[in-house]
């Protein structure tokens, strides 16, 4: 890819490119998580909901977006339970604590 400078010094991507972004979705939502920010709204049942996280992982993907613009962007995240890493590796993943309450909500 050839950079070009837009005038706010951004760099342009070129629409025939085909470059992807593929980002680990779940250990950015950790990082955003252990980045702070109790940031919360309150529902019309009364109940709080925890939306620091989600907000930070949003900027930082707006950011990333910004310092490396492609044409496509994808953020995964792991699926629920066990995976073919597990049959490959039984310990996979086997020494993280438990997903916190307020990231699970």
């Amino acid at each position: 890819m050839q950079e070009q400078i837009s005038p706010d010094n951004a760099p342009v991507v070129d629409a025939s490119d085909d470059t992807l972004l593929l980002v680990d979705g779940s250990s950015y939502l950790y990082r955003a998580f252990h980045a702070g920010g109790d940031w919360s709204v309150t529902l019309p049942d009364g109940t709080r909901q925890p939306t620091g996280a989600l907000r930070i992982l949003i900027n930082m993907m707006q950011s990333l977006e910004r310092e490396y613009p492609t044409r496509y962007d994808v953020c995964v995240f792991d699926a629920k339970g066990e995976t073919f890493r597990n049959e490959i590796y039984p310990d996979y993943k086997g020494h993280c604590p438990p997903m916190p309450d307020d990231l699970r909500s």
